[in-house]
């Protein structure tokens, strides 16, 4: 028969990490966290409030958007995010973004202001509304120069004694690109026996597909039973045929969506260098008529000069005249 051990080796020995879907793909993510059981999703967000000591426990939540949404051909890369409900109302909305992330933090805000506005109900007061939280899973950081920093939570605060003027907004950023390039150069994540080490955990199960080391993943699947289930789970839904051209089909768009994005981006590098040759030029030209309008008077002030040398000339020829 041979022990658990061995069954649990040869297990995942054959799973073929190449063949599962990447959990990054929003549709994915949004299949495997926004649909079914939530036991997951609760362990991933218990995760995300344990890495930043947020006395938060979540014992269960309800998905607000259950299902994956049919994109019309005006709006092929609307965002699959996932929007949960807690017992206390407290509303989190959780987004997964693997491209443009310039102006990702104002829209996040944007998000956060649309969905506290629509929070507060007719006839209730302002100091009773819950929070509402958001967590966007982002594929680099979104600060040109900034520390690099895997999980980012911002809130408002004072600025001067940094204490919280408010907890009805919560942000958190989490960087996947920063966590897969240091746990591929640190070779592991370290035990997994505080919560604070869970999202590591999750993080590494997400981001699978760029983790170099495998046994990582088989080491974080030894210890910890949900990200085994989760494996599992994710196994089975990679083989279903119906829902792997679903993912497909998502790929090709997004893949489609980058490519355009791509073109539209040398697009406007060209019309922005072809724009500041022609202010070069524009510039140059306005040089040379500002160096000839230069010559002009000074041919006009010598030509004035030798007037006035030619009247004083006349002038002193009629004085020897006279004499």
């Amino acid at each position: 028969m041979g022990s658990a051990n061995d069954r649990a080796e040869k297990w995942f020995s054959n799973i073929d990490f190449s063949q599962l879907m990447d959990m990054r793909v929003d549709y994915a993510f949004k299949l495997f966290f926004g649909t079914g059981d939530t036991k997951h999703l609760v362990s991933l967000l218990n995760a995300v409030f344990a890495n930043k000591k947020i006395p938060r426990k979540i014992e269960s939540l309800t998905i607000v958007n259950p299902y994956l949404e049919k994109h019309s051909k005006e709006d092929k890369l609307s965002v699959l995010d996932i929007i949960a409900q807690l017992d206390d109302n407290t509303a989190i909305l959780i987004e997964m973004h693997l491209y443009d992330l310039s102006d990702l933090k104002y829209k996040t805000i944007r998000s956060w202001a649309r969905t506290y506005g629509e929070e507060l109900k007719t006839s209730e007061i302002y100091s009773t509304q819950p929070p509402v939280i958001c967590i966007t899973f982002t594929n680099g950081s979104m600060d040109e120069g900034e520390t690099q920093k895997i999980h980012k939570c911002c809130k408002i605060m004072d600025i001067d004694d940094k204490t919280v003027f408010s907890n009805a907004m919560e942000l958190h950023y989490i960087d996947m690109k920063t966590f897969v390039k240091t746990i591929n150069e640190t070779g592991g994540i370290g035990k997994s026996g505080t919560g604070e080490a869970m999202l590591a955990n999750w993080l590494a199960f997400i981001t699978e597909k760029d983790i170099e080391n495998k046994d990582i993943i088989k080491n974080i699947c030894e210890e910890q039973e949900e990200i085994s289930m989760a494996v599992s789970a994710l196994v089975s839904l990679s083989e279903d045929k119906v829902t792997r051209h679903a993912y497909q089909k998502r790929q090709d768009e997004i893949m489609l969506f980058n490519k355009r994005a791509k073109e539209y981006e040398q697009m406007k590098q060209q019309a922005e260098q072809d724009r500041h040759r022609a202010e070069q030029a524009r510039h140059r030209a306005e040089q040379d008529r500002h160096r000839a309008e230069q010559a002009e008077n000074a041919l006009e002030e010598r030509d004035a000069e030798n007037e006035q040398l030619r009247l004083q000339l006349a002038e002193l020829r009629s004085r020897l005249g006279e004499k």
